[in-house]
């Protein structure tokens, strides 16, 4: 069994495609089927399911991957060690990030790293399926950070750095019998339709669990991925919506009230505490906490 055997499977396995795999590891697609069918006869096991262009992982393939990753986490940690004694930082970071990061100045931060960190490599993934996959990916080593929303502050083997708190709005149309109002209660609200987010979005559980403590019910009619869309059919008086105080653009708050709410919905940085962090992670983690002292850029 050889170390690039290892990250062939990896990130064949991550990927669910081979010629991805290759792509990410920068070696054609050939030397990778090769190099994960040697490792197969070396295993003396099956790790992929191959049905034609799809691809999927067997049982014995769902067993190798947690301890592939710690190998080549292990792997990443010995080289760190050489590197801090030469005084060079280097790797490569996978980092979620949420649909909206208004609050947080993404650009001033990943700018730094490479300004300053040449040989540290972020991988940006942005997620439209929202902090409950994103916790997942951390925890099975798809993602090394992620900027995620948990309310309540805890997640399980989750380290969770918190990096931005801000309102949650109430939105209605101009037209709407609410509008004019100051103050909502959400026993005012839960017969009629909401405009909201997918299930697993950090701002949709915030709200659900709101709901859920008062013990009320709401109706939620339609899902979207972007703020921008929930505001536009809020002004159409098509249903009402909660959205982050920063979704509020100059120019999107047109056709629409807002009210503030006693909601808040934050952000934080997460990463998994059953691997070790490398000193790529901690560069980046390092950057993104003093980012908080700086004015925020408004970058989406």
């Amino acid at each position: 069994m050889q170390i690039f055997q290892l990250e062939y499977f990896v990130a064949v396995a991550e990927e669910m495609s081979f010629t991805r795999g290759a792509q990410r590891v920068n070696i054609v697609q050939s030397a990778v089927s090769a190099g994960i069918k040697q490792l197969e006869r070396d295993l003396g096991a099956a790790l992929f399911l191959r049905q034609g262009r799809s691809i999927a992982l067997t049982q014995a393939g769902e067993s190798l991957l947690p301890h592939a990753r710690t190998v080549l986490a292990d792997l990443q940690s010995a080289r760190d060690a050489v590197d801090a004694s030469r005084g060079t930082i280097r790797g490569t970071v996978t980092l979620g990030t949420l649909a909206h990061t208004r609050a947080l100045d993404m650009v001033k931060v990943l700018s730094r790293v490479q300004r300053e960190y040449p040989d540290v490599v972020v991988k940006l993934r942005q997620t439209v399926q929202g902090t409950r996959s994103s916790l997942a990916d951390l925890r099975s080593g798809v993602l090394d950070l992620a900027l995620v929303s948990v309310h309540n502050g805890t997640a399980a083997n989750i380290e969770l750095i918190p990096m931005h708190t801000e309102a949650i709005m109430f939105v209605c149309s101009r037209d709407h019998p609410l509008a004019g109002r100051r103050r909502i209660s959400l026993s005012d609200i839960t017969d009629e339709p909401f405009i909201d987010f997918p299930e697993g979005w950090g701002n949709r559980t915030l709200v659900d669990a709101a709901f859920s403590a008062d013990g009320l019910t709401r109706s939620v009619r339609a899902e979207v991925i972007s703020f921008d869309i929930a505001l536009q059919m809020v002004g159409q008086n098509l249903g009402v919506a909660f959205v982050p105080e920063t979704a509020l653009r100059p120019g999107s708050a047109h056709g629409i009230w807002t009210v503030a709410t006693e909601l808040e919905w934050k952000i934080q940085l997460a990463r998994s505490t059953s691997r070790l962090p490398t000193a790529a992670v901690r560069v980046l983690i390092q950057e993104f906490r003093s980012s908080k002292t700086s004015p925020t850029g408004g970058q989406n």
